[in-house]
């Protein structure tokens, strides 16, 4: 068999230098892959969905008996449901209307808040500083003077 393989594929691939030793080898590696394929395949083929047989494949849906009436699907529905049960109609709604509270304020934006506020607090504690040393530089000025009259 592999000696009539090995003729056909030197006529074709003209220039080819492989045996039939070669190609037999290489069959074997590419009968590995392809029969992956053919399970995986059969496997998918196999694969019906729930409450699916053979039968669903040959035979389309709702045409069983080909002379049937086909199917037609109603314009009104079987229950109807009252107009008068929307939660608008309700009296709870008319009693008292709904208020709209405000937001509570999210964390980052809190973060953001104390870090403003921790700002403007730093500003107000240098200027007291400032004001402070200020202060101290001429009580010790006033000291120095007066130790010097003394």
């Amino acid at each position: 068999m592999w000696k009539k393989i090995h003729q056909a594929f030197c006529e074709r691939a003209i220039g080819s230098t492989r045996t039939e030793m070669a190609l037999s080898s290489r069959w074997k590696v590419l009968n590995k892959e392809l029969a992956k394929w053919r399970n995986a395949l059969a496997k998918a083929m196999d694969n019906h969905r729930s409450g699916e047989n053979l039968s669903s494949e040959t035979c389309k849906r709702f045409q069983i008996i080909p002379t049937g009436p086909s199917v037609v699907l109603n314009e009104t529905p079987l229950h109807e449901t009252p107009a008068s049960d929307s939660p608008m109609d309700s009296p709870m709604s008319q009693d008292s209307p709904i208020e709209n509270e405000p937001r509570p304020i999210g964390r980052k934006a809190a973060k953001a808040k104390r870090g403003s506020n921790s700002s403007k607090n730093a500003s107000k504690f240098l200027e007291e500083l400032s004001k402070h040393q200020a202060m101290r530089i001429e009580m010790d000025l006033k000291q120095q003077e007066h130790d010097m009259a003394i």
